[in-house]
């Protein structure tokens, strides 16, 4: 069957082809001779239009010159109407008060006529002058007079309404007019020249085209005025044909005339010159009146010529189109073997019913489709093979296609002989056969296609059940209009709205106003499918904000751009991170940046003229929590910061550094005077710290930058070692200097050392004895501590004690100089000094923060002393620094039996009362006022009243830096009772100073 219908399509190509060819050279020597008799028709009729186009286009231009010169003469003959009328009413009125004179003033009549004449000029500027002669031209009134009056208007046109027009001249000014005369029946006349000029008005007005000219001449072909295109030529005779214009009716044509005004050609026409010896000439130009015929003959070639160009292509086309022909059969050949691949590849096939409506043909590909051996089978086995679900739908589609109600287009599934289903589609129409109507289509296998679209459905219902039951809002929107298009119950829940309400909003409506711009500018912005999660502000229906982190895909959502949002409540995880934030860059308790933080702040500031920085040490924060509790120390530390916070709002920005520092960064230099003096005003008011009110040290350093330092970091340290320098000098306020950071690299390395020191027990003790003033008998040993060095030198006190106590260092070293002091008690009682106590001097530090009364009896123990063995001394300004709290230690120490004695007595601001009340043993004049003692009167009244009040207290006395035999003598005679000086005794190690005792003289060092 296959090559049958191979051989018949061949033989089929053939028989077309040759009747092809001979179809196509029949007609081509006919349409050669028709063609070339129908471009002399066309050229022959294209002629004949263009000649009678022209004539019809200048004769239309010829009637609206005409129309030009007819209506501008009409406006002229108006104007000299307007004119007429005029002088007609001044003669009257002339007449009308000359003839009324004998019953008025007659001196006033000329005086009225003048006005009244002037009043005329004002009326009609177009009139040079008026006048009123008398017969002869001689003035009466007005303008000069004429004596040629008569003369030339006998001898000129009058107008209809009996005004007379002379011809144009030239007055004494050199202004062109044209004369009018209005005779009165007293004989009189009136006379007025009208300007040439107010003519120009008349023919301005016209529109002849850019070329076309409307102009005024006289009789004689003056030109009076003109319209633009001759505005030039105007006072000069122009070439008129006169004596044909003198016999033509008024308003008539004259034709094409050339080089009248000007070179061009143009369409004249006359008007006027009856009633008044003026001339209305226009003319459009030819040039222009023939323009659109030019475009119009130009379109006429254009037409012919391409009729030419396309018989030609026609003939070369025909020529060409045999072998076209030939070429288009190989294709055709070629083309149906590449149908029938396609078919193959694709699945598809052809099929017919033939016309006894019993029988179906398939073609081979079919044939494999349906898994039939046979290419003609039954229709009755063809309907046996589908799918029950599906055999009625075929036949009825079948017999409606059939009977013209329809076209055949099913999808079905059909049993294959193997046992398994295909999914089939097939479409097909009736057709005209050789034997009657047929039916014809063709058929495809879509089962993969059906199987894909059933994945389809199922990933949509997936899609479906995971976008409605997700706990999270997810929604879709249009990103042309931001409306949305759908949104799950989780968003419903959230925010508030109903679907309703979600379907007719825009996203929009989700943000806050002052997000909409950077919402517009996110979604025009050009991405590849899934975009980077990002926060936004979203807002609630009821006006509440939450902040959301945003997943987005763009999607297609039945064919309309879409984006699919997962909108996740960050809200509290944005709460969390801003609080964590706000503490990685403040101190929580005041709420004040951190030092980094500062740093931060400062250095993105970048200010032109640079900042400073004051660096505030606060001394006694600590001392207030360990003393009155953690809550009062709070309060305190909360309300400096409060103070300096509005001093930060002032100024510049305010830091703490947790525990008893802060920083005020004053942002403009010029402000630190006022900024500094504020800081001091805030610091050294008393605070309230629970029930009691505190009064605070402070020491302030100041730095600035860039003088100090590059940086806000090393500003701030800079700083900082000037605030150490203040607190080390006793200065309120101090400045940083370079040296100063040599100073602190030194105390730092000197600190270094004392850890070390202290941890190796790198010190030691000497002894100063204080003796009885009556009998020079040792009373007690004051244990001085020496750090020895490695050269034999020793490093003094006062260059490390301060040190020890700013870094916290003199609670180790008090514990080792009372364990010392206890083992050297101990040695003074084996060589026979059990009796003679040694002083320890205690730091303010080591008596409120250390455990002073416990370290007491450690040592004492360990040494096997009672822990009477030992005395303390203490200075009365650490006494005065918390009066309470040593009040409670002196106590414990009395219950021990320790002896306490009070070192440099009258330097400090304790009262009388004050010390009555502590349980105090000895009092010690500072050397300061034992110093000259013996010849200074105010040094010994101190010295007297000193003595008094240790009498009256009930206290030892003793007096330091006895240094000479006078001061000696003076104490002794005022009753004081022990005494201590290089004079009695230099400082020793014990070996030294127990010799010493023995010999009962003074100690050597």
């Amino acid at each position: 069957m296959q090559r049958r219908f191979s051989a018949a399509d061949k033989s089929y190509d053939v028989r077309f082809r040759q009747r092809l060819r001979r179809a196509l050279r029949a007609p081509l020597r006919a349409i050669l001779v028709w063609g070339l008799a129908l471009a002399l028709l066309l050229a022959c009729g294209l002629a004949y239009v263009l000649v009678q186009d022209r004539g019809n286009r200048l004769a239309a231009a010829q009637r609206q010159s005409l129309a030009l010169a007819t209506g501008a003469d009409r406006l002229l003959q108006l104007e000299l109407d307007t004119l007429s009328q005029a002088l007609r009413g001044e003669g009257v009125a002339a007449q009308a008060l000359l003839a009324d004179a004998p019953r008025r003033a007659p001196e006033l009549i000329p005086q009225l006529i003048e006005a009244s004449l002037r009043g005329v000029l004002r009326r009609h500027p177009q009139l040079h002058d008026v006048a009123l002669l008398d017969a002869q031209g001689r003035r009466r009134f007005g303008g000069p007079g004429d004596p040629g009056l008569r003369e030339w208007a006998l001898g000129s046109r009058r107008s209809g309404d009996g005004v007379f027009v002379g011809p144009c001249r030239r007055l004494a000014d050199g202004e062109a007019v044209v004369p009018l005369a209005l005779p009165l029946a007293s004989g009189d006349w009136v006379v007025a020249n009208w300007r040439v000029a107010a003519l120009q008005r008349i023919v301005g007005g016209v529109d002849a085209g850019r070329d076309g000219v409307v102009a005024l001449t006289d009789t004689h072909g003056l030109l009076l005025a003109a319209s633009s295109a001759a505005a030039g030529a105007t006072g000069t005779r122009v070439p008129l044909p006169l004596g044909l214009v003198r016999g033509l009716p008024q308003g008539s044509a004259l034709g094409m005339q050339q080089a009248v005004f000007g070179q061009q050609a143009r369409m004249l026409a006359v008007s006027g010159g009856r009633d008044y010896p003026v001339l209305v000439v226009a003319g459009l130009a030819v040039r222009e009146a023939l323009a659109p015929w030019r475009w119009f003959a130009a379109a006429a070639l254009l037409v012919y010529l391409l009729y030419l160009v396309g018989f030609a292509y026609l003939l070369s086309s025909l020529r060409r189109a045999e072998d076209r022909q030939r070429q288009l059969l190989e294709r055709l050949r070629r083309g149906d073997e590449e149908l029938r691949l396609a078919h193959a590849m694709g699945g598809i096939g052809t099929w017919r019913v033939e016309a006894d409506r019993r029988h179906l043909l398939l073609a081979e590909q079919t044939g494999a489709l349906f898994g039939a051996r046979q290419l003609r089978m039954s229709l009755p086995a063809f309907l046996a093979r589908v799918h029950d679900d599906d055999r009625a739908r075929i036949e009825q589609l079948y017999d409606a296609a059939l009977h013209g109600n329809g076209e055949y287009n099913v999808v079905y599934r059909m049993h294959l002989p193997d046992g398994g289903l295909r999914w089939l589609a097939a479409r097909g129409a009736r057709v005209q056969g050789r034997d009657g109507l047929c039916m014809t289509g063709a058929v495809q296998d879509v089962s993969e296609r059906i199987e894909v679209q059933a994945r389809l459905l199922d990933a949509e219902r997936r899609f479906r059940l995971m976008f409605e039951r997700n706990p999270l809002p997810f929604w879709l929107f249009a990103v042309d209009s931001l409306r949305f298009l759908e949104v799950n119950q989780a968003a419903i829940r959230q925010y508030g709205y109903s679907r309703d309400e979600f379907l007719g909003m825009t996203l929009l409506e989700l943000r806050p106003p002052s997000e909409a711009e950077r919402l517009l500018q996110n979604v025009r912005k050009p991405r590849d499918g899934f975009d980077a999660p990002s926060v936004w502000t979203h807002r609630r229906k009821d006006g509440s904000l939450l902040s959301v982190r945003i997943h987005s895909a763009d999607v297609d959502f039945g064919g309309v751009p879409a984006r699919l949002i997962l909108a996740e409540d960050v809200s509290q995880r944005m709460a969390d991170e801003r609080e964590l934030a706000f503490r990685a860059s403040h101190d929580v308790a005041t709420g004040l940046l951190n030092p980094r933080a500062l740093a931060e702040a400062l250095d993105a500031r970048q200010q032109a003229g640079g900042y400073a920085v004051a660096y505030v040490q606060l001394r006694g924060l600590a001392l207030i929590g360990d003393t009155l509790g953690h809550a009062a120390g709070d309060a305190v530390r909360c309300a400096v910061a409060a103070r300096l916070r509005g001093l930060g709002e002032r100024f510049g920005l305010t830091a703490h550094q947790p525990s008893q520092d802060f920083v005020l960064a004053v942002l403009d230099p010029q402000q630190l005077p006022q900024a500094l003096q504020a800081l001091l005003e805030a610091v050294s008011a008393p605070v309230q710290g629970g029930a009691f009110t505190q009064q605070l040290q402070a020491h302030i350093g100041v730095a600035r930058c860039p003088d100090d330092a590059a940086g806000a970091e090393e500003t701030i340290g800079s700083a900082a070692q000037a605030a150490h320098a203040a607190q080390a000098e006793g200065r309120s306020v101090a400045r940083f200097e370079r040296s100063m950071s040599a100073r602190i690299g030194e105390r730092l390395r000197l600190a270094g050392r004392l850890h070390q020191a202290i941890a190796r027990q790198e010190f030691e003790l000497h002894f100063q004895p204080i003796l009885r003033a009556d009998s020079g008998a040792p009373r007690l040993l004051e244990a001085l501590i020496r750090w020895p060095q490695a050269d034999g030198s020793c490093i003094a006190p006062d260059q490390f004690i301060q040190l020890c106590e700013d870094t916290g260092l003199i609670l180790p070293l008090g514990r080792w100089v009372l364990q010392a002091a206890a083992q050297a008690r101990r040695q003074l009682a084996l060589h026979g000094w059990a009796d003679l106590p040694v002083a320890v001097n205690v730091s303010a530090l080591q008596f409120f923060d250390g455990d002073l009364v416990a370290d007491l009896v450690q040592a004492c123990a360990a040494a096997g002393l009672a822990a009477d063995g030992l005395h303390l001394e203490l200075t009365e300004s650490s006494l005065m620094r918390q009066p309470q709290q040593a009040l409670e230690v002196l106590r414990q120490l009395r219950a021990l039996g320790v002896s306490v004695a009070l070192d440099d007595v009258g330097t400090g601001f304790s009262s009388m009362a004050y010390l009555r009340d502590l349980p105090l043993d000895t009092l010690k004049i500072d050397r300061s006022f034992v110093a000259d003692v013996h010849r200074d009167a105010r040094n010994a009244s101190i010295c007297e009243a000193l003595l008094t009040l240790g009498r009256s207290l009930g206290l030892e006395v003793v007096a330091e830096g006895v240094e000479s035999e006078e001061q000696l003598q003076w104490l002794r005679a005022h009753g004081c009772d022990l005494v201590q000086g290089y004079l009695l005794g230099r400082p020793a190690p014990l070996p030294q100073a127990i010799a010493a005792l023995g010999r009962r003289d003074p100690v050597t060092a």
